[in-house]
């Protein structure tokens, strides 16, 4: 099962107390403030929890005298010891919040200055770079382009199958605890239940399948 937009969409307008039609068949059929309203329980539920599935390698090949390369779109990631995953080979290089004296060689450390990555030495020859860092893509379009966003009925989300359905019992429950606009709904305290359990169940069997994990519902 791959969860899209128009999957979301017609799933949280089946919901009890819901106000939208279930039947869309397409993105022309949307009302605008349930797709808000999605978008914003996907970001709340995806980027709040370093999930193993967002995360991502990138690679650079250096060019000779060049130091600035793209950075990825997302967070570079950290070890158990605190530092940051960008290593040339199997060597680490360190974080510096300052701009070092220009030099060639092997690089030893990064530092970063607006969307690019700097390497000090400055590479004199190629080398590959990798770096690990989690990204803020939430799902792919139809052409397998990564999207920040969901806004055509066939965009999907990045998640691995067995999380699908915890996946998306969370945004559901989320999106409509978001659309109720008061606390004092009588209808809020039943969503605001429902999506504190679904956030916990997903985030208990995203840890790893077959470990028991404690969690408190």
């Amino acid at each position: 099962m791959t969860i899209t937009l128009l999957d979301l969409y017609n799933t949280a307008a089946t919901q009890e107390w819901s106000m939208y039609d279930n039947d869309a068949a397409s993105k022309e059929e949307f009302e605008k403030s349930l797709v808000l309203s999605l978008n914003k329980a996907v970001s709340e539920i995806l980027y709040s929890y370093p999930f193993s599935f967002r995360e991502r390698t990138h690679v650079i090949i250096t060019v000779p005298n060049i130091k600035s390369y793209a950075i990825p779109c997302g967070l570079i990631k950290r070890d158990e010891t605190g530092n940051y995953c960008v290593r040339i080979n199997s060597k680490q290089l360190c974080f510096t919040k300052d701009i070092p004296e220009e030099t060639f060689g092997i690089p030893e450390k990064f530092y970063i200055r607006g969307d690019k990555i700097n390497f000090s030495p400055t590479p004199k020859e190629k080398c590959i770079i990798t770096i690990e860092y989690i990204t803020l893509a939430i799902g792919e379009n139809i052409k397998g382009e990564e999207i920040y966003s969901l806004k055509e009925d066939t965009d999907s989300l990045i998640v691995p199958p067995h999380l699908e359905e915890l996946v998306k019992n969370a945004i559901i429950s989320r999106t409509m605890l978001n659309s109720i606009a008061s606390e004092g709904d009588e209808n809020y305290s039943a969503y605001k239940k429902q999506s504190e359990t679904a956030y916990r169940l997903l985030i208990k069997y995203s840890k790893g399948v077959g470990l028991d994990k404690a969690v408190t519902i």
